[in-house]
């Protein structure tokens, strides 16, 4: 698939996006390193990685690319493709010189990344060691640039069910990334966002998701060059109702009316991770509610 000028100048000013997919009812979202050849969006991850699991069940997916005032999303289905399985290794044969210059872009393109891979490589788990790791490729159905916005500093605020340390340091990160689903495929936008006493807040740059249905938010702390310093949750639930800019609005320091539409998210599962470490929780208020129902 061929994309747009615009399209092409955003993706070429970024090296990291945000990898939306399905897991059952509720979206996942995750960074990933990316690079854009032969038509086609290229990744990497560990075969056990939750993605990898989930892509195969249902792969349909979506991919943001912030770029600041535009960004661009692309949706379509995700490959996952095994070294280490033999179909999958006569299937890239069969698809020509795609697969291995996709790869070879891939490499060159993130050579920061596969540097700071290596510089952790003594550290790094078993399941994420090079011999385990799988391509991602996503093949395009359709990409469209979508508003984005400017996101002053902000005051602290905190994710709820994380660690300390990832709370500590994602407090004061005010560009967050707001996901829903729409025509069973998953759609992701930057988005204001703000946490009060577990309530959590959203207002996606554009859009909206609608009142009831699955979504979630992203906070994510990204490093230039270190998988290992790279910081993030998901925030999984469903969007429940609408609210005033009031909060989000003091918490960026801006007008009430320049902030977009808001919805609330009520958080039912709490995905974190501090480099290669990933933890998923259930927000206190969610236990003692299933507690209660029996």
């Amino acid at each position: 698939m061929k994309l747009t000028r615009a399209a092409n100048a955003i993706l070429g000013r970024s090296s990291i996006g945000m990898l939306a997919l399905r897991s059952g009812r509720l979206p996942l979202v995750n960074p990933a390193v990316f690079s854009f050849a032969q038509g086609s969006l290229w990744m990497t991850t560990s075969r056990y990685a939750a993605k990898t699991i989930i892509a195969k069940r249902d792969p349909r997916a979506a991919f943001l690319v912030d770029g600041g005032d535009r960004a661009v999303l692309l949706r379509g289905t995700l490959e996952v493709s095994d070294p280490l399985n033999l179909s999958n290794d006569i299937r890239a044969v069969l698809d020509g010189p795609a697969y291995f210059l996709g790869m070879a872009g891939y490499a060159l393109r993130n050579a920061p990344f596969v540097a700071g891979y290596v510089l952790d490589l003594a550290r790094l788990p078993r399941e994420w060691m090079p011999y385990n790791r799988v391509v991602l490729r996503l093949r395009l159905s359709d990409a469209d640039i979508v508003e984005g916005a400017p996101f002053p500093s902000a005051q602290a605020a905190r994710v709820p069910a994380v660690p300390a340390e990832v709370s500590r340091r994602l407090a004061g990160v005010s560009r967050g990334y707001a996901c829903w689903m729409e025509g069973g495929q998953p759609v992701i936008r930057p988005a204001f966002w703000e946490v009060d006493r577990g309530q959590v807040s959203v207002a996606p740059t554009s859009g909206r998701p609608r009142v009831g249905s699955p979504g979630a938010l992203v906070v994510e702390s990204h490093h230039r060059f270190r998988p290992s310093l790279m910081v993030g949750a998901c925030v999984r639930g469903s969007f429940t109702a609408s609210t005033d800019g009031a909060s989000i609005a003091e918490r960026y320091g801006i007008e009430p009316s320049q902030v977009p539409p808001v919805i609330e998210l009520k958080p039912e599962r709490v995905t974190s991770w501090h480099g290669f470490a990933v933890t998923t929780a259930v927000p206190r208020g969610v236990r003692r509610l299933r507690v209660a129902e029996g």
